[in-house]
């Protein structure tokens, strides 16, 4: 493995709590734990970040917009925010005075935005206007629109909950499972939703017929998941290696996951699949980056690990043509990779 290649690096002095690109994907932003924010134009990789400020508290969850060019963000001080990358403004959305907005989501089609405040959901149409309100039997540990923006689902104890955005009745189609369901995942046909839960395990559902799959052996919560970039594979953190589910040839049923890495104890805490080729991002609890090919090469070191506390990679995003990544911290620092960066790496240490 190689020792470092690292483009830029910026030391914010916060620890950043999330980090998201936006739909359009030349632009990436980092959620900080003081409520503030860093945009980063994912298109130009010398340009300096820009500071915005989200909320008056800390950026609970931070996703891409229903508007492709902006972001959507949920705070402890009950705001929806809208975050413009340019010209670099924050527009209150929705407000809820002593209220924690725990989850928001934007549709990919542009159609709609939702967010959650402990049982209830909020669905916005394209203009931000209140279209329903949802109950749910328990808090919401995710929420995400479907692939095409058709349908939102929302994860909570003992199962999920579906809503057509287009019905005229709103009450949800159910899928059930005990225990705690935390953030969640739709399949890139829209046809599974998969959850990761309380007990270090994942479970899914296929909408059609309902059978249901089941992928455990974690060592923690997989707080991270996403597909790679032709749905092939599920790729998740939790464990001490990168565990990528099979997902093509009629799903993961009776197959072993594909498992990349295994770093002496450390633990995976983000991934991120290229979204072109077949590989994916992976950071750790000790600050440690990779790269690692879906074919079983050997992974390649980035970013070596870091010494001290507050280290682990808490956010891992690629722009839009898979040119650059960033990495955010737990300890307060963005860094970024450029493929270019990576190719001089590989060949100094090789």
């Amino acid at each position: 493995m190689q020792s470092s290649a690292i483009f830029k690096k910026w030391e914010l002095g916060v620890p950043v709590s999330s980090l998201a690109v936006n739909g359009n994907g030349d632009w990436g932003m980092a959620a900080l734990g003081d409520g503030g924010a860093r945009l980063f134009d994912a298109q130009d990789a010398s340009a300096e970040p820009k500071a915005l400020t989200l909320h008056d508290g800390v950026s609970l969850s931070l996703k891409p917009d229903a508007d492709a060019h902006a972001f959507l963000s949920g705070g402890d001080d009950g705001k929806v925010v809208i975050a413009d990358p340019v010209p670099g403004t924050a527009t209150v959305l929705a407000e809820h005075k002593n209220k924690w907005v725990d989850h928001v989501a934007g549709a990919a089609d542009g159609k709609h935005r939702a967010y959650s405040i402990g049982k209830k959901i909020y669905i916005l149409d394209e203009e931000g206007q209140e279209k329903f309100t949802a109950d749910l039997p328990s808090s919401a540990g995710g929420l995400r629109f479907s692939p095409n923006g058709k349908r939102l689902a929302a994860s909570h104890y003992n199962g999920i909950s579906l809503w057509w955005l287009n019905a005229k009745e709103t009450a949800p189609e159910t899928r059930e499972w005990k225990g705690s369901h935390l953030d969640l995942i739709w399949t890139p046909d829209g046809k599974c939703v998969l959850t990761s839960l309380q007990e270090n395990a994942l479970h899914g559902w296929q909408l059609v017929d309902g059978k249901e799959m089941r992928m455990q052996g974690y060592a923690a919560k997989v707080r991270s998941m996403a597909f790679s970039a032709r749905g092939k594979y599920l790729v998740t953190s939790g464990a001490e290696q990168i565990i990528c589910w099979p997902f093509s040839g009629g799903g993961p049923w009776g197959k072993p996951p594909l498992t990349l890495g295994g770093m002496d104890g450390r633990l995976v805490t983000q991934v991120a699949p290229h979204p072109k080729d077949e590989m994916v991002a992976a950071g750790y609890n000790d600050g440690m980056v990779v790269l690692a090919p879906l074919d079983g090469r050997m992974e390649i070191m980035i970013a070596p690990p870091q010494s001290g506390a507050d280290k682990a990679v808490t956010g891992l995003v690629w722009n839009r043509d898979g040119d650059a990544l960033y990495a955010g911290t737990e300890s307060g620092t963005v860094m970024l990779f450029t493929i270019d960066s990576v190719r001089k790496a590989v060949v100094q240490a090789g």
